[in-house]
């Protein structure tokens, strides 16, 4: 890793933003914002973002379902260990950990938890981009109906996504070549009904609107914000997540996505660059919090089932 042209990117991008904070307002007065939030709503919100650590794993056991019915406890500890280092290592060579796991977890070839983790990772950007676009309904030049008949076609939208899926798979399958086979084999996993398609992308927006809705309402705390701009900072923070591009723990990009979605609504720069740089904290706290609590928690139940594995 300390050769990786990417691991330094990461690092050079950390070093920067740590010097930036301190010349532009010191990490004193940065810090000293957390003074504004009284703990117990503070608690709220760290329990709300375990809320969607516990969603996330559900769509996972129920998109993998077949291959890991009665192991939620083992799936999400996968889940919690592939979300640890996928926010902490750079340019996205986290998302390796996924696949790792499931092989060594499930038996679950590397071409059918790959494909899936992208086919998800690609769902997990529509409903970025969809809950963005509702949050800015309202400022469109329509008519009411108009507004909420676009927002429906969005929800729906997906669904278009499945017939031609599985359109693209009969003609690869009557087609055998040495690519056709590989390419069907790479879809294998994907769901081929609408009800475990529209689950997937019902988790998916539960998640995604529980994270930002906490997000969003930290960000006001640290600057005065109307809801749908604090909504619109913490969804293109987490763009940078879901995006290649990504520094040490987010260090930079995170904060660089933040801005951008601030900046356009005339919010200071200054004030804009504090307020990412205290929830990307956040975010960073929490992930070290409720990783080493989830996986003391599911600690026993591990446990219990490898002695009973090695029972059977």
């Amino acid at each position: 890793m300390l050769r990786s042209w990417k691991f330094w990117l990461g690092v050079g991008l950390l070093a920067g933003l740590i010097y930036l904070v301190e010349r532009t307002f010191g990490w004193y007065a940065v810090l000293a914002a957390w003074q504004a939030i009284p703990p117990s709503s503070l608690l709220i919100a760290v329990s709300l973002v375990l809320g969607s650590y516990l969603l996330r794993a559900i769509r996972f056991y129920d998109f993998f379902h077949r291959h890991c019915r009665g192991q939620f406890a083992r799936l999400l500890h996968i889940t919690v260990l592939h979300n640890f280092f996928n926010n902490l290592l750079p340019m996205r060579s986290g998302e390796t950990a996924f696949p790792l796991l499931m092989k060594r977890h499930f038996s679950l070839p590397y071409r059918h938890s790959a494909p899936a983790l992208l086919w998800l990772r690609l769902l997990d950007l529509y409903a970025l981009l969809a809950l963005a676009a509702i949050s800015l309904q309202q400022l469109l030049p329509l008519a009411s109906h108009w507004r909420y008949a676009l927002m429906a076609a969005l929800m729906v939208a997906p669904l278009i996504v499945l017939p031609l899926q599985n359109s693209s798979e009969a003609m690869l399958r009557r087609h055998h070549s040495s690519w056709s086979d590989k390419l069907v084999e790479l879809l294998h996993v994907l769901p081929k009904s609408p009800w475990p398609f529209a689950r997937a992308v019902f988790w998916t927006l539960l998640n995604w609107a529980l994270k930002l809705a906490v997000f969003a309402w930290l960000l006001s705390q640290f600057i005065p914000l109307p809801y749908h701009q604090a909504w619109i900072g913490a969804t293109s923070g987490e763009l940078s997540s879901v995006l290649p591009i990504h520094g040490v723990a987010g260090a930079g990009t995170y904060e660089a996505g933040v801005l951008a979605g601030l900046l356009p609504w005339g919010v200071d720069r200054i004030a804009a660059l504090g307020a990412a740089v205290n929830l990307h904290l956040f975010v960073l706290g929490c992930t070290f919090l409720l990783t080493g609590v989830l996986l003391l928690a599911v600690k026993p139940w591990l446990s219990s089932a490898g002695r009973t594995d090695a029972t059977d």
